[in-house]
């Protein structure tokens, strides 16, 4: 212990006797290392521990349905009962969803305001391994009895920002659509719900979903709205979860044939689920790791070459050292213990760019009145994981160096000019080869940032099918008005009849599910007239509920037939529109117009057949889709669209004000530009294809600073040399030829080897482009081009250096 402290001690003393090299080090693994604490701090909040408060979240699993087209969906209670009495593997199952309500506080029901939070089963709390910070939370008796028990467990910011931290909120009342509900409990200060990404702000019992999630059939045993999650119990795996949980799917499909068959159970880590933040940020967080990485093993070939360049000025230290006796180990365990100690400084600097980067990530949030919340910053784990790294990353750049400058020619080293060595020799060799992995690793990271910025171009550029463009969208939900599903119709048409007849509106509609947004969603399994499906064929096809004129407003072409109208009322023949995907599937070279299909047990006429749009995201496949109207569809909830002529943000007043005259006690929930709530689609292209941009010039600057340190301590090893060439004729240009030359025969093999890499490397990328190949030849030549430029301009610097170097003073070097 006493001679690894000296050898700490000695190495400090080196260091400090060269701050310009120890301060350049430093600064490179400091970006190295904080690049990549930085995203492990992400991908912790997310991937690796995504439920604050949660205890032990490594036994738990999202059980998931298999749709018979292999996609995965929620559940229907009546399976997640069956799941939660009949298996042996789990210690707990729990059924939870995540739902809008409208929340008033006190007497005045009509002052509401919208709030979400969880509708969960009575076990909720138990599985999650949460206590209440007050009160309690479920009993048994209040998971069972339709609309039995209205009481709900409320968040800490709830309870903070609504009941002013109250310590005897328990027993209060708060009203969810017009129905109130007694608190009986405050969750703790960090707990966010179950839904990665989502800060719920109250749990109510499964059995109120009539009074907080009205529309829904809690007995309907088909799929529906019930994210299921279940915790392992101790000593069982995955796989072993998995065979128990596909055994039950296969029972409960020889039981209820009509509503399971081909379909199975899915057995996934939260990490893997199909919802919440990791769904959409997994693939970036996956790649931003890749490229963090890359900038490391960059920085890593900087400070090596640092070292080797340093060892020559070490050469004769090291002799003398071996000439009295040191081993090899010992000079290793040295110049190791040294290279750790400036990791470490890169680590400590690191750790200060994580928690200035660490809530980068929020900038790419969207904006919306959703409650996303994702708890970043650095912690134990994230300064644990710096700590490992800074260790690992000092072997890794410290050993080759230290390898080769342990084994000197105590001879030739003791020698004047022993510089010129073997060793020497052995060492610019791999100086180059060092420079030139850092030009791999740079052209590969470009050339993923090119591919990403032009497919997040060609995403903003590609139509969806409809023109956001000048619509103001507006969320109501008129239940907690005390209105029924007529009233509700009732007043969307007057509103919107009202806003049409305003200056400078063209159109106005309404709809139940926003195309593109991350929320909502409606699909049904129609039997469609005269098709019989095949073996295992899904018949599961989404829709929304529209209003009349809906296709005109969002100016979405109608192929056949005719828009919905108001005469389509509920009195009136049931109508259907369908999406041309759907017409040349179930009626090949047929007009669909006038056939009918059956959903929700009523026949439905086709009336017309609209183009495909996209619904769900920029870059799926064309779907089958369905529109019924609103005014045939029950409900009390709606959006709003309204087609201007100029600024949308500039109807939100005249809006309220129509709203008004209607009903002064109806609230205006949420509003938006319709094209600006849209970009929430991009979100993981933009946030990937920002990031890796900015890594990848990061890496290219490291890259570039390489082959200029190469260079430049070629220049000053070669001084002698170059003074000679001048004093026998040698022209300005054909030093510059000569040092130039040298640097752009690197930055070749480095684009030459860096284009191969990256043709094998992109390929992993294919799920996050949209409308760009993998080996997209523009951006491949692009990014070489660019990365050929930086080294010229880092070959440039030294080279007009060694043009003016006096042949006098050169000759009379060393």
């Amino acid at each position: 212990m006493g001679t690894l402290w000296q050898d700490l001690r000695y190495g400090i003393r080196m260091l400090a006797k060269n701050p310009g090299f120890t301060a350049v080090a430093v600064l490179s693994l400091a970006l190295g290392i904080g690049g990549n604490t930085t995203v492990f701090s992400w991908v912790q909040a997310v991937l690796l521990h995504p439920l604050p408060g949660v205890a032990e979240q490594g036994q738990l699993v999202a059980v998931e349905t298999r749709m018979p087209d292999d996609s995965l969906h929620t559940s229907s209670y009546p399976d997640y009962r069956d799941y939660r009495d009949q298996n042996q593997v789990f210690s707990g199952l729990i059924g939870v969803e995540l739902m809008p309500v409208n929340m008033g506080f006190g007497g005045d029901d009509r002052q509401v305001e919208r709030t979400w939070g969880e509708i969960v089963t009575g076990n909720f709390f138990d599985v999650m391994q949460v206590h209440a910070k007050l009160g309690r939370t479920f009993t048994p008796e209040e998971d069972r009895g339709l609309n039995a028990h209205p009481v709900v467990v409320i968040s800490h910011s709830l309870w903070v920002n609504k009941f002013g931290s109250d310590p005897n909120v328990a027993g209060r009342t708060v009203h969810f659509n017009g129905h109130p509900f007694t608190v009986i409990g405050v969750a703790p200060n960090d707990f966010q719900g179950a839904i990665v990404g989502i800060s719920a702000s109250f749990w109510v019992p499964m059995m109120m979903q009539p009074d907080v999630l009205p529309g829904e059939d809690l007995e309907q045993r088909a799929p529906t709205f019930v994210h299921i999650i279940g915790r392992l119990r101790p000593g069982v795996t995955l796989a072993r979860a998995q065979a128990e949980m596909t055994t039950l799917a296969s029972r409960l499909e020889r039981e209820y044939p009509n509503t399971n068959r081909n379909v199975g159970v899915v057995l996934n880590p939260l990490w893997k689920a199909h919802y919440g933040a990791q769904s959409v940020l997994l693939p970036v967080l996956l790649f931003l790791s890749v490229v963090t990485a890359l900038i490391l093993l960059i920085a890593c070939a900087n400070v090596a070459n640092l070292l080797l360049a340093r060892a020559t000025v070490r050469t004769k230290e090291i002799a003398i050292r071996a000439a009295l006796g040191a081993g090899r180990v010992r000079l290793v365990r040295q110049l190791l213990v040294e290279s750790v100690f400036l990791a470490l400084l890169g680590g400590a600097g690191g750790v200060l760019v994580a928690l200035w980067a660490s809530n980068f990530l929020t900038a790419f949030l969207p904006q919306t009145h959703f409650p996303v919340a994702i708890l970043l910053g650095v912690n134990q784990g994230v300064l644990g994981f710096a700590l490992l790294l800074s260790i690992v990353t000092g072997i890794v750049f410290g050993l080759a160096p230290a390898l080769h400058i342990s084994r000197p020619n105590v001879n030739e080293s003791l020698k004047e000019g022993g510089r010129t060595s073997a060793a020497g020799s052995s060492r610019h060799r791999l100086r180059d080869l060092l420079v030139v992995s850092e030009m791999v690793l740079a052209l590969v990271m470009m050339i993923g940032a090119g591919l990403l910025v032009r497919s997040l171009r060609n995403a903003e550029a590609t139509s969806p099918g409809f023109v956001p463009n000048h619509v103001l969208l507006a969320a109501f939900d008129l239940r907690s008005n005390g209105y029924s599903s007529a009233q509700a119709r009732q007043f969307f048409e007057l509103l919107c009849e009202r806003m049409e007849s305003l200056p400078g509106v063209q159109s106005a509609s309404f709809e139940r599910f926003v195309p593109l947004w991350f929320y909502g969603r409606g699909y049904t399994r129609p039997d469609i007239e005269g098709y019989v499906p095949r073996s295992g064929e899904s018949m599961d096809i989404d829709y929304n509920d529209v209003g009349p004129n809906y296709f005109e407003t969002m100016k979405i072409p109608l192929l056949r037939g005719r828009d919905f109208t108001r005469q389509d009322r509920a009195d009136a023949p049931l109508v259907c529109i369908i999406n041309e995907t759907m017409a040349r599937r179930f009626w090949p070279g047929q007009d669909p117009l006038g056939h009918r299909l059956n959903s929700m047990d009523r026949w439905w006429t086709i009336v017309g057949v609209a183009k495909d749009i996209k619904y769900h995201s920029m870059n799926e496949s064309p779907e089958s889709f369905l529109y019924f109207t609103r005014l045939q569809s029950p409900g009390t909830d709606a959006n709003i669209l309204v087609r201007t002529a100029g600024d949308p943000a500039a109807l939100v007043t005249v809006l309220q004000e129509q709203v008004h005259a209607l009903d002064p006690g109806v609230t205006l929930l949420e509003w938006g530009d319709l094209s600006g709530l849209l970009q929430v689609s991009l979100i993981g292209q933009r946030t990937a294809a920002t990031l890796a941009t900015v890594l990848g010039f990061l890496g290219l600057l490291l890259a570039a600073l390489g082959i200029y340190g190469v260079l430049s301590y070629n220049v000053s090893q070669r001084v002698h040399e170059i003074g000679i060439r001048i004093a026998l004729g040698a022209q300005p240009r054909d030093i510059l030829r000569l040092v130039v030359g040298q640097g752009m025969l690197l930055a070749f093999w480095g684009v030459a080897l860096g284009l191969c890499a990256a043709l094998a490397a992109t390929r992993f990328m294919a799920s996050l482009l949209f409308g760009v190949a993998a080996t997209d030849p523009v951006t491949f030549m692009g990014v070489a081009l660019l990365l050929a430029a930086v080294a010229f301009a880092a070959c440039y610097v030294p080279a007009r250096r060694a043009m003016r170097v006096d042949p006098l003073v050169a000759l009379r070097y060393e």
